[in-house]
């Protein structure tokens, strides 16, 4: 390849942004990023949240099915996909096996509370300060609830699930 050669007195001139133009650009993108975090940030929280709604209803799901197959055949265990599931008064105890009927040992870390219940708390957020105020309780049927409770946790919303 040969170099071009220039007429004398005309200088070759290079393309590219100035100094001046590559800081305004920096200044205008950092502007619009540090506007969009918080924002970005309460949609985390929504979507942990939704995410434990979902988790709620297929509890609920599961408990409403369990339930109609007792009436049906009075089995004190019942099969979903791969999972048995321990009846209690009719309704899935609180167990492993009823997170994993529900389809959520994927997607939420099982632990029991106290004998009869159990929490779910999402993988992303376990063992975090934060999972302290961001998961679902699974109250088993006793005699003083005759139908297994479900419910958020104490403080759990939105704003707290980020």
């Amino acid at each position: 390849m040969k170099a071009r050669l220039l007429p004398f007195g005309q200088r070759f001139r290079e393309s590219g942004f100035t100094l001046v133009e590559t800081t305004a650009v920096v200044a205008i993108v950092g502007t619009l990023a540090a506007t969009a975090m918080p924002r970005l940030a309460a949609m985390t929280g929504e979507a942990r949240y939704a995410s434990l709604e979902n988790a709620r209803a297929a509890l609920a799901t599961v408990a409403a099915m369990s339930h109609a197959k007792f009436l049906i055949n009075g089995a004190a265990t019942q099969s979903f996909e791969d999972s048995k599931v321990a009846l209690i008064h009719g309704y899935p105890a609180a167990s492993q096996a009823t997170a994993d009927a529900a389809g959520l040992s994927a997607s939420y870390v099982v632990s029991s509370v106290d004998p009869g219940m159990m929490s779910l708390v999402p993988k992303s957020i376990a063992g975090t300060p934060r999972a302290n105020d961001c998961y679902l309780v699974y109250e088993q049927a006793s005699a003083a609830n005759p139908r297994p409770q479900i419910r958020m946790g104490d403080n759990t919303s939105a704003e707290t699930c980020v």
